[in-house]
């Protein structure tokens, strides 16, 4: 009796979390200023192989990280003709969610010895804790980690490592593994500050891509998609309204939501890179702008230092101008001054003496001297 009524609770509770989820707006609501977005980043390490090319199959473990210790899985690697193809098989594996509501999913990567991380694909966890994926990789040498992530598209792995690959005796490649150090979103760096993301419902009867969308839209938002990246936001926000379309009706078509569903996952995601790419591209245009105003700045106040200082220079040297040229003035006035007044003799002229006390006798004297004949020559 217990266990019905624990039951009935649970299910009474599941339609109502369900019946609260579509009784809020679907739909993104437009934020009025783009948050600032910041990401940490963080880094980790994993035992990477460099794989025989077409040496055969070989197989390497998983073992779960502190965050999942019961999780394991195996790989089977094999190279062939222009790619390595990837055969897992995971057990003990988590809900994703109970990491967060933003992680409604898990992710495969490959990560080369110099740190790039490909996403190899999705890894959905069946009702037994069971998963199996096959993929291919055109990587020659990688290590294989799995972690937990808001959708399926992202481009960069979370911190939330949940597997690592191990590598066993048997494993077929390089003699040395190497250690591949590669970058990890820091937890919680999907959530922009003060958003709250709705429950997930994991009872309903809506498949899990369609929350991925949701998550895939709200975080392109956040980052700024909205503006930077307005054609294909929009358009991502059209297929979520296409799915918000399917998951209302009353007989949902599951293959027609997923499909939209994963479209709007992949459109939000590309509009997130384009306007992170758009927002990087305006930082540095504005550092050059200002760098390029600062040295502008600098020179005009250095040109205006140097004209400063010539005119300085220029009315020291006029001031010094003039300043000779009235001590010249001064004594050509003093010399004059000198003839005009005193009696002392200045010269003579044709033997008669002149000075300034007897002008006029003097020039008496010098009219009678060239008016007297002069004696003849013998």
């Amino acid at each position: 009796m217990k266990t019905k009524l624990l039951l009935a609770s649970g299910i009474i509770l599941s339609l109502s979390a369900f019946a609260q989820t579509y009784q809020t707006n679907m739909a993104v609501e437009p934020m009025s200023v783009t948050p600032v977005f910041r990401v940490n980043v963080i880094s980790r390490t994993a035992r990477a192989v460099n794989y025989q090319h077409r040496g055969g199959a070989t197989k390497v473990d998983f073992a779960g990280t502190d965050l999942t210790p019961r999780a394991n899985g195996e790989a089977k690697v094999e190279s062939k003709k222009g790619y390595i193809e990837i055969e897992v098989e995971f057990a003990n594996l988590q809900k994703p969610t109970v990491f967060g509501n933003e992680y409604p999913t898990y992710i495969l990567w490959a990560i080369s010895p110099e740190g790039r991380a490909v996403n190899l694909g999705e890894v959905l966890v069946g009702d037994n804790s069971r998963s199996k994926l096959d993929v291919t990789t055109d990587l020659q040498a990688f290590a294989l980690v799995v972690t937990a992530e808001p959708y399926y598209a992202v481009r960069q792995p979370s911190n939330v490592v949940v597997l690592e690959n191990v590598i066993r005796e048997d494993t077929k490649g390089t003699t040395e593994a190497v250690n591949a150090k590669y970058d990890l979103l820091e937890r919680g760096g999907y959530i922009p500050t003060g958003y709250k993301f709705d429950p997930v419902v994991l009872n309903s009867k809506l498949p899990l891509e369609f929350f991925e969308a949701r998550n895939a839209l709200r975080i392109a938002q956040s980052e700024g998609a909205e503006r930077y990246a307005s054609d294909s936001y929009q358009h991502a926000v059209q297929l979520m309204n296409n799915a918000d379309g399917y998951a209302t009706r009353k007989n949902v078509p599951k293959k027609q939501l997923i499909a939209v569903a994963r479209e709007a996952v992949q459109t939000a995601e590309d509009a997130r890179a384009i306007a992170v790419k758009r927002i990087e591209a305006e930082r540095l245009e504005n550092e050059r702008r200002a760098s390029a105003d600062a040295q502008a700045k600098s020179q005009w106040q250095a040109n205006d230092a140097n004209r400063q200082k010539e005119q300085a220079q220029q009315d020291t040297a006029n001031a010094q101008t003039a300043k000779a040229q009235a001590e010249s003035d001064a004594a050509r006035a003093r010399t004059d001054a000198s003839w005009m007044v005193g009696p002392s003799m200045t010269g003579s002229e044709n033997g008669i003496p002149t000075s300034t006390a007897s002008a006029p006798a003097a020039a008496a004297a010098r009219t009678r001297a060239v008016q007297s004949p002069r004696p003849p020559v013998r």
